[in-house]
């Protein structure tokens, strides 16, 4: 068999772009909804991007969702995670397969939901934003209390008429916020901050109604966690029944079950701290009576000693205390005086020996001339006039003769 030439035909790259070219005029194919099972979920940590293949039980499609799309979502998709993804079908030219590039990506029903919920509070609990030791005591006194909710809502109706029955003279601040939608988490963020700067109230307390998971949700939202952690003000959480529980309420400081409960929690019933006012005054007065009796008692023993009777005898005592430390005093005077005087005298002694009357009692004469004392003869010449001194008188020398002798000197 033998080939002729082909004069019609086309390149890979050109049936590529041939193709995507008829993708992209599809307007059912631009912006499009796929539900899905993630499977080979990959993240390139260097650029950021997400491949993954979404599949159902008969067919698989391949995905990618760039860095500059996936950085907004609120959950780390996983294999085995069925979710809806948004996005544009178009041709990858290079490997000539179709795939879908992910515009937006969102959990399937309340299991993803849940899993969202669950990732989010695994991290703000790695973050601190749940731990006790960051909880603090609500007061037990309460003049002033902030309130962030809707203005309409039943929760604040409810709040109302209970700080109305427990304690009418407390005032309420409300700050107004939607409690579901998508401006909710801010609202509610931003009420506490304003309640905050305000600085007026003793408690806060941020609550809403019953309602679904998806109603509840501006609740479970990391910005309403943040603002209520951040709060200086304590935070009582009362938002929805008994059985919901937010993260939010895991935030606060303490959580109640409803917004009744938590408005319980802020505002002790008047009528009952008046009773206890009136049990601690009762108490305390009886302890101020049995003080005072003991102090009587204590007085009238006191009283009833020998010094209250016969205070002389105490004078008596301290009298002969200072004589008997007058004799002491006296006695180590006389006795220092008597040291004193021994060591003086026999300083004296030893002076008089050392002194120069006594050398010439002895029949020695000290010489001088002019005032100076002549130490050898070689101080004067002949006929030079000197001065003898004598232990009786003084003679005037006239020098006729000298004649000098070796002595030994030490």
């Amino acid at each position: 068999m033998s080939y002729g030439p082909i004069e019609d035909f086309i390149s890979v790259t050109m049936l590529n772009t041939y193709i995507s070219g008829l993708l992209e005029r599809d307007t059912h194919l631009r912006d499009v909804w796929v539900k899905g099972e993630i499977s080979g979920f990959r993240l390139y940590q260097q650029s950021g991007h997400m491949y993954f293949t979404l599949k159902d039980r008969e067919a698989a499609v391949s995905c990618v969702m760039f860095r500059s799309r996936n950085q907004g979502l609120r959950f780390r998709p996983e294999d085995g995670m069925e979710v809806f993804v948004r996005g544009n079908v178009a041709v990858y030219a290079l490997q000539g397969k179709y795939q879908v590039y992910v515009e937006e990506m969102q959990p399937s029903g309340v299991g993803g939901i849940f899993l969202y919920l669950e990732q989010l509070k695994a991290k703000l609990a790695a973050q601190g934003y749940f731990a006790s030791e960051r909880k603090r005591p609500i007061p037990a006194m309460v003049s002033r209390l902030g309130v962030v909710t809707s203005q309409d809502g039943a929760a604040l109706k409810d709040i109302l008429r209970v700080v109305k029955q427990r304690h009418a003279g407390v005032d309420v601040i409300v700050a107004h916020s939607a409690v579901q939608g998508t401006d909710a988490p801010r609202e509610l963020a931003q009420g506490l901050g304003l309640l905050n700067e305000y600085g007026q109230v003793d408690v806060i307390i941020i609550a809403r109604g019953g309602g679904s998971l998806e109603d509840l949700m501006a609740f479970n939202s990391e910005e309403v966690v943040k603002a209520v952690s951040d709060s200086r003000i304590p935070v009582i959480s009362g938002v929805g029944h008994e059985v919901d529980v937010s993260l939010c309420d895991l935030a606060a400081d303490l959580r109640a079950a409803t917004p009744t409960q938590a408005a319980q929690f802020a505002v002790p019933e008047h009528s009952l701290l008046q009773k206890q006012a009136g049990s601690l005054g009762a108490r305390m007065g009886g302890a101020m009576l049995r003080c005072l009796a003991n102090r009587e008692e204590r007085l009238d023993r006191n009283m009833m000693k020998r010094v209250w009777r016969e205070p002389s005898l105490l004078l008596q005592k301290q009298a002969e205390a200072v004589g008997d430390k007058a004799r002491r005093l006296e006695q180590a005077i006389m006795s220092e005086l008597k040291d004193k005087s021994h060591r003086l005298a026999l300083a004296a002694a030893g002076l008089d020996k050392l002194s120069p009357l006594q050398v010439l009692g002895r029949g020695f004469a000290i010489l001088t001339q002019n005032g100076s004392v002549i130490r050898s003869i070689d101080q004067v010449g002949f006929d030079e006039e000197v001065q003898a001194e004598l232990a009786d008188g003084r003679l005037r020398v006239l020098i006729k003769s000298k004649e000098k002798v070796e002595r030994w000197r030490k």
